[in-house]
């Protein structure tokens, strides 16, 4: 099984999944589920995002993808909703998704488990969604 690195593709609006041991982007999925997975933030790339107000691919997701019907099929209650902004944040946040509240929390940068990541479909765009 192959370490991967994704991120949310701002061009294609989707995910883009990309090897760890190449470098190069080898799929493009609109659902990706990862184990034994963890959050990176570059934090050059994040001062570049500040300094410029232009985004760049400096955080993703690393880990060993699986079959997402293992990981898509589970009750949404069970999950915890991230979110990471550039240039709000310094690192991915999480918060429940039920009930609906705005308490968010940094994720620990020591955190590895399972992340589950989709495409939302909301009027006439196609949003990412994150969770653990």
């Amino acid at each position: 099984m192959e370490k991967v690195r994704v991120y949310w593709n701002l061009h294609k609006h989707t995910w883009s999944i990309q090897s760890c041991k190449s470098g190069l982007v080898i799929d493009h999925r609109q659902f990706v589920s990862l184990k034994d997975a963890k959050f990176v933030v570059r934090k050059g790339g994040q001062k570049r995002v500040r300094e410029e107000g232009k985004k760049n691919v400096h955080a993703f997701a690393v880990g060993y993808q699986i079959d997402n019907s293992k990981l898509h099929n589970s009750n949404l209650i069970d999950w915890d909703r991230v979110k990471y902004n550039p240039y709000n944040d310094a690192y991915f946040m999480h918060g429940g998704v039920y009930p609906k509240d705005n308490s968010w929390r940094y994720i620990s940068e020591d955190f590895v488990g399972y992340i589950r990541m989709e495409s939302s479909h909301y009027a006439d765009r196609i949003s990412p969604r994150v969770y653990i």
